[in-house]
């Protein structure tokens, strides 16, 4: 019986919990992830580019926010990732990129040119040598001028070229 209703409780405080656990919240093509002194932290879609203030007021975050006059920090790519500090009276944030590994998950390329070895083996199909490989010849160019010139690094021939194409970008 004790089981019984601790497997009750177990699956009510999923379901609750689950709207905010799950990775992305909306139904939008563009992806924000937002983290740091919000209430609900994790990935936001919109149907549009949103401004900083938007996103944080979604995921509910500082109180102060809630008497402010809805500011306008330009639109937020796809992939971007905003981090919040604050209480009630203050708050900053910072802007970067969601981690490659969320990128390739929400379907958002991976850049090339910027993104560190590590990063480089979330994308199917690269492992840590040829990780290496790439970050030595990206510096060795000075970056890529395009995605063809990946074919010039050692371990990419035109069929490992064609399976990470989908999943980068320059």
């Amino acid at each position: 019986m004790i089981l019984l209703i601790l497997g009750i409780s177990f699956l009510k405080s999923t379901a609750v919990d689950n709207d905010f656990a799950n990775a992305v919240h909306g139904d939008g093509s563009v992806f924000v992830q937002i983290d740091g002194d919000v209430r609900h932290p994790g990935v936001y879609s919109f149907d549009h580019e949103p401004g900083v203030h938007e996103v944080i007021i979604k995921a509910e975050g500082p109180a102060s926010l809630s008497n402010a006059k809805k500011m306008t920090y330009g639109p937020l790519p796809s992939g971007t990732k905003i981090t919040v500090s604050g209480d009630k009276d203050a708050y900053a944030y910072s802007c970067s990129e969601m981690s490659s590994f969320n990128r390739i998950t929400l379907g958002l390329p991976v850049s090339i040119n910027r993104e560190a070895e590590e990063g480089l083996t979330a994308v199917p199909g690269i492992g840590q040598q040829l990780a290496a490989e790439i970050v030595r010849e990206r510096e060795k160019r000075g970056g890529f001028k395009s995605l063809e010139e990946l074919k010039t690094v050692s371990g990419i021939g035109q069929k490992k070229y064609k399976t990470i194409l989908e999943y980068v970008t320059l």
